[in-house]
């Protein structure tokens, strides 16, 4: 038991003499002795040696300048803080961190090493303090800086780091860069995190689209495609938008490229598949734009179809009447012998079954009595008995 007790006490004292020898070194020794005592330090000293390092760049960084033991040493203090041990500070503690962190990275402006640490240090701690004030201090540094003389290593991490902590005007910076040639070196890079921060920056988006011409707004569209965790909710507020603008691009100008009306459908396919309700009026002025398109042959049968059948998910109460209208057009044309598409007929006719409002019966019956092709006639008789009567 005795011997026991003599080797907990040679343990201690060995500890704590190497304890007190690491803040002896820090604060006696020189540049390189005090980044070997950050980095030696154990737990219970860490926090001290750290904060001392920290204090010791920051208040000699002017008398020394570009000096790279300097930097060397605020490297290790920063990369010292973890997050376990950031997590048992104090509000006022954190606060205090974040403002050396955030003096670190502007004193030390020309350091690259110094400037990665921190962005480095501050993804590492997102979850443990807030993000905000390195948001905000990234979003300064990326407008500030003149890109063609900046460092590409510090810009590169920036825009990386803004894809886990960055906000609405983060994105508004981004895509700015996006359409600017200046930054083509990092198109990648500034691509990926305007693409992640979509779902945080949802009013930017929508105003970005209003009075957009077809151009910006495939643009927008092409980068929403590519990120998978956007919710169905904002996906759908983006499409509504995006074809509500289209339409009245559409509605001014003199033509429409099918290059353009393929992104129509395509916009108009995610409402279907997510049945957006909310967007029944811009989706039922689709429809009459796509009646004109179709009739002018600018937009193709399958295409208008694809139209007439969307209206079940996204308008099945608002459309009937518009369809029936057409329908009854149909027939007439054909009880006066025209020829009208089968495939359109039988969209119409199956859409109005799958609705299942009764209003469409007369309109129904009537093809029973026609001179349709036999799909026609069969598809008629089918909506007649699914419709809901009650």
């Amino acid at each position: 038991m005795k011997k026991t007790l003599n080797l907990i006490f040679v343990f201690s004292m060995a500890f704590l003499a190497f304890s007190q020898t690491s803040k002896i070194k820090f604060i006696k020794g020189n540049l390189a002795d005090k980044t070997a005592a950050v980095r030696e330090a154990e737990n219970s000293d860490s926090q001290w040696i750290s904060e001392q390092a920290v204090a010791f760049c920051l208040e000699n960084k002017e008398a020394l300048g570009n000096d790279r033991e300097l930097d060397g040493l605020a490297v290790a203090a920063i990369l010292s803080y973890s997050p376990e041990n950031v997590r048992k500070f104090s509000d006022s503690q954190k606060q205090k961190l974040t403002e050396n962190l955030i003096a670190l990275f502007t004193q030390f402006n020309k350091s690259s090493t110094v400037q990665i640490a921190v962005i480095s240090k501050a993804l590492a701690l997102k979850d443990t303090i807030s993000n905000a004030p390195f948001t905000a201090l990234l979003n300064s540094y990326l407008k500030t800086q003149d890109v063609k003389a900046t460092d590409s290593g510090v810009f590169k991490a920036s825009v990386s780091a803004l894809e886990a902590i960055g906000n609405e005007e983060s994105f508004t910076i981004l895509y700015g860069f996006l359409n600017d040639n200046s930054y083509s070196s990092y198109k990648k890079e500034i691509e990926a995190t305007t693409i992640a921060l979509i779902p945080n920056a949802m009013n930017e988006v929508i105003t970005l689209i209003k009075g957009a011409d077809f151009k910006k707004i495939s643009s927008i569209f092409a980068l929403m495609q590519k990120n998978s965790q956007i919710s169905k909710k904002n996906l759908c507020e983006i499409a509504e938008n995006m074809l509500s603008e289209s339409i009245l691009l559409v509605d001014n100008s003199t033509g429409i490229s099918a290059e353009n009306i393929k992104f129509q459908i395509d916009v108009l396919s995610i409402l279907s598949e997510n049945n957006w309700t909310r967007a029944s009026a811009v989706a039922l002025s689709y429809f009459d734009l796509s009646k004109k398109l179709y009739e002018k042959k600018a937009m193709n049968e399958e295409q208008f179809k694809t139209v007439i059948i969307a209206l079940r998910n996204i308008a099945p109460l608002d459309a009937v009447a518009p369809l029936i209208s057409v329908l009854e057009e149909l027939n007439d044309r054909t009880e006066k012998g025209s020829r009208v598409s089968s495939e359109i007929t039988l969209a119409v006719i199956n859409t109005l079954g799958a609705i299942g409002d009764k209003a469409a019966f007369d309109s129904l019956l009537a093809v029973t009595y026609l001179n349709y092709e036999e799909s026609v006639l069969t598809a008629a008789r089918d909506a007649l008995s699914g419709l809901r009567w009650q």
